[in-house]
């Protein structure tokens, strides 16, 4: 419940439950008892004669026994590798996600969201004259060093989109118009954001203060409609008002990944707030240090201007960002822990195999080491019975890995199914933490005393 992230499903009334508590601990018992009395029913099926042949224990290793423990090892150690490719698969695509630079710096970045009530006809006017105020008081805070709005900020999932057309060419046909997104925003808002300039200028105060039929775009939307020209100057009628004149692009800004780190870039157009007057408005305010610290400030700056004015939202931007991939980060955490779960029994089924194994061949160590077999021989010996098994296991893995992985590939995120890099890391990574689980039973074997284990039963 801790990991999860709200948006999945409402985990408020998960708790312990008695059923599923009860069903497992019936199978964790009735498998306790399946693995406990399969070894007892193959007894009954040893050769008496053979085994007083071989004699002591030797003849445990002989046999259907055997092999079903190395076959139990072996099953582990590849489920571990399976599981361990799709938490590293997973890991990986995550962070490239993050890392993805979404065009604007979040740092420092508190975001207010504020919807003011639209009843009154002169409502467009007023929430225009209430936001400039309340911007300006924002950026007037100690601490603040710039403070704007967007109407529809990134990764808030809000967004508004039109058709356009360019002034001067021909007119498309019905139902076949380019769209962008638009945006109305306040003063001040790219030096906030941390979004570049790229082409021409930005608004000025009197175009903030009063329509005159300005617009920014994206470097995609420049890219796209102007190819090998300057845009600025260029006039664009955007179907968003009953008029529907033109306007005049006076700059070009950097793409922002509005939809979130994996979105397309959507050709984006830019207006001034006096433009359209909306009745919400997301703020933000960049600060010298954590964002939050302004935070009473800010409600004191509302509180005072309309003391019944409720916040929809009060959040750091990089807060916004970390909810947008929370799914990502959550299947990444649970595929991890699952992962951490079967390499940690892959690993004490490998030590526990190869410490039975010694056990088990202690007179042959011993009568070894006393026809002069030096310790690194037996060392090599044991290490080689134990890299047999992971080297199964890991082929055994690998070859699942390829066949289940590919089910993740909706859920990655420029990484293939089948990334080599995570394949081999794995891969040494679970022979490394198998050899060095072989180690401790290997060292025992090299330590047995000739005579000790020569009267060894």
């Amino acid at each position: 419940i801790s990991i999860s992230p709200r948006n999945i499903v409402d985990l408020s009334g998960v708790g312990p439950d008695f059923r599923i508590l009860a069903f497992t601990m019936i199978v964790s018992i009735l498998t306790g008892l399946l693995f406990g009395v399969a070894p007892a029913l193959s007894a009954f099926r040893v050769n008496f004669n053979s085994a007083l042949k071989e004699g002591g224990r030797a003849s445990s290793l002989s046999g259907s026994g055997a092999g079903l423990r190395t076959a139990l090892v072996v099953s582990e150690i590849a489920f571990a590798f399976i599981l361990l490719v799709g938490g590293g698969l997973l890991a990986r695509s995550f962070l490239r996600l993050t890392s993805v630079n979404p065009g604007f710096d979040p740092h420092n970045l508190l975001t207010v969201k504020l919807t003011l009530p639209s009843t009154r006809n002169d409502a467009g006017p007023r929430n225009l004259a209430f936001f400039r105020e309340l911007r300006d008081r924002f950026a007037a805070l100690p601490g603040v060093r710039a403070a704007s709005g967007n109407c529809f900020l990134p990764f808030t999932g809000l967004a508004s989109a039109t058709s356009f057309e360019i002034v001067g060419r021909p007119k498309p046909p019905a139902g076949e118009e380019p769209g962008a997104d638009v945006r109305m925003i306040e003063p001040d808002y790219f030096r906030a954001m941390g979004i570049p300039l790229l082409k021409g200028r930005l608004f000025t105060e009197r175009e903030h203060a009063e329509a005159t039929r300005v617009v920014i775009i994206n470097e995609t939307m420049a890219r796209q409609f102007f190819p090998n020209e300057d845009p600025t100057g260029k006039r664009v009628i955007i179907d968003m008002k009953q008029e529907n004149l033109p306007n005049e692009i006076v700059g070009v800004v950097g793409d922002v990944k509005h939809y979130g780190f994996d979105s397309t870039v959507r050709p984006m157009t830019y207006w001034p707030h006096s433009e359209l007057p909306m009745s919400l408005m997301n703020f933000v305010l960049r600060t010298d240090s954590d964002p939050m610290s302004v935070a009473p400030a800010v409600r004191q700056v509302i509180a005072s201007m309309n003391k019944d004015l409720p916040i929809t939202r009060l959040a750091t931007m990089e807060d916004l960002l970390a909810d947008s991939v929370a799914r990502e980060r959550f299947n990444t955490v649970l595929l991890s822990i699952f992962a951490g779960a079967a390499l940690l029994l892959s690993v004490i089924g490998v030590y526990g195999l190869m410490a039975y194994s010694v056990t088990q061949r202690t007179q042959e160590i011993g009568i070894r080491m006393a026809l002069g077999a030096q310790s690194a021989l037996i060392l090599r010996m044991v290490l080689r019975q134990a890299s047999r098994l992971f080297l199964l296991g890991i082929a055994a893995g690998f070859l699942g890995a390829l066949a289940c992985t590919r089910l993740l590939g909706s859920l990655l995120f420029d990484l293939k199914p089948t990334d080599p890099l995570t394949f081999c890391g794995v891969a040494v990574a679970l022979a490394a933490a198998a050899l060095l689980a072989s180690l401790i039973p290997a060292r025992r074997a090299t330590i047995v005393d000739p005579v000790v284990a020569l009267r060894f039963e």
